[in-house]
Order: C-alpha cells, then sequence, then structure tokens
C-alpha cells in the first residue's frame, strides 16, 4: 500500500478569495510595515542616544580640563583680586588726603588775618577748631565764612573763654561735615601740627 501525502490547506483556495482573505492579506502587509517602522524608530532612538552619550562624555572632559586650568590660575587670581583690594584703598585713602589737605589749606587762609589757630582737626566726620580772636566780631566773621564753606552742614561753638590779661577771646568751634553720624570707617584723620603760637 503506498504512503500517501495530503496537505491542508487553512486558506481560502484562489476559487473562494473574498473578504476574508483580502482582510488576512492587508493585515499581513499592514504587520510587516508596523514591524519595519517599529525597527527603523528604535534603531533612530538607539544612534540618538548614542550620539548624546558621546555629547556628555565630551561635556566631562571639558569640564575637566576647564576645571584644570581654573585650578592652576587660582592662585594668580587671588593676587590678581588682592591687588584690586589695595590699589582701590590706595585711591580712597589718597582722595581723603587730598580733600583733607585742601580744606587745611582753605580754613586757614579763611582765617588769615582774623583769628590766631591753636589747634585744627579734620576727620571724616567733623573739624574741630581752637583758636583766638582780638573780638566777638573777628570771631562771628569767621564762623559765618566757617558755615558756607562746600561740605560743612553745621558749626557749633563749644566754648568762649575770655582773657582780659591778654585782650583776647579763647574759642573753640566744631564744624560737622556730615547730618547724621554714619558708621565709621577706617579712614585716615590728619591733624596738621601748627607752631608755637598759632596761625596767624
Amino acid at each position: 500500500m503506498a504512503n500517501e501525502t495530503r496537505s491542508i490547506n487553512l486558506l481560502p483556495g484562489s476559487h473562494d478569495e473574498g473578504i476574508v482573505a483580502q482582510f488576512l492579506d492587508w493585515a499581513l502587509t499592514i504587520g510587516r510595515l508596523l514591524i519595519i517602522i517599529t525597527e527603523t524608530l528604535a534603531l533612530g532612538t538607539f544612534l540618538y542616544r548614542f550620539s548624546l552619550d558621546m555629547k556628555i562624555i565630551d561635556l566631562h572632559d571639558e569640564i575637566k580640563s576647564s576645571s584644570f586650568i581654573v585650578a592652576n590660575f587660582k592662585s594668580s587670581e587671588d593676587k590678581f583680586r588682592d591687588i584690586q583690594t589695595r590699589l582701590a584703598l590706595a585711591k580712597q585713602y589718597g582722595e581723603e588726603s587730598n580733600k583733607t589737605a585742601t580744606m587745611f589749606s582753605d580754613i586757614a587762609e579763611m582765617g588769615r588775618g582774623r583769628v590766631t589757630f591753636q589747634n585744627l582737626l579734620i576727620t571724616t566726620e567733623l573739624i574741630k577748631i581752637d583758636l583766638q580772636a582780638p573780638s566777638t566780631t573777628t570771631i562771628s566773621a569767621f564762623v559765618d565764612a566757617l558755615k558756607q564753606y562746600p561740605g560743612i552742614t553745621s558749626v557749633s561753638i563749644d566754648k568762649v573763654e575770655n582773657k582780659t590779661a591778654s585782650a583776647v577771646i579763647n574759642v573753640g568751634i566744631t564744624a560737622y561735615l556730615q547730618e547724621k553720624p554714619q558708621q565709621k570707617q577706617e579712614l585716615p584723620t590728619q591733624q596738621s601740627p601748627l607752631p608755637e603760637g598759632g596761625i596767624n
């Protein structure tokens, strides 16, 4: 008895193509297309992720290189900043010193021929003056001139001592350079030495 091979075709034959056959053919085509699209997206995502990883590695290398440069130049930067600070302080002190010297010269000129200075102290906040004058009129004229000086906000007379024996009046005057006391700064205070007998 000969062996007989039988095959079973689950799909409808060509003689029986209908809606079911067309649907199965369409489903297989769409399935292949979806697989191709999915694989393409996966490959694109992988390549994009790979490029991002390369960029991240490059950025890490750049950061390490920049950090190394910054670390090497840190000492130089500290020196530069220290020099800048010193120059700023020197400029501030220089301006204050010039301002004080100018003020001292102007006040001395203001009292020339009127009063005799016994003491003249100039700080960043006030001016203390001890002087002698022959009359109250002379003192009043000097005080009025002092009030008109730029930068002086108010003037007060601290003491008045009339010495009849020498026919002079000793006066202590305080001139304020600012309205309200502010935070004290470490600025130089200039007290100019006056010769014996004061400045006339």
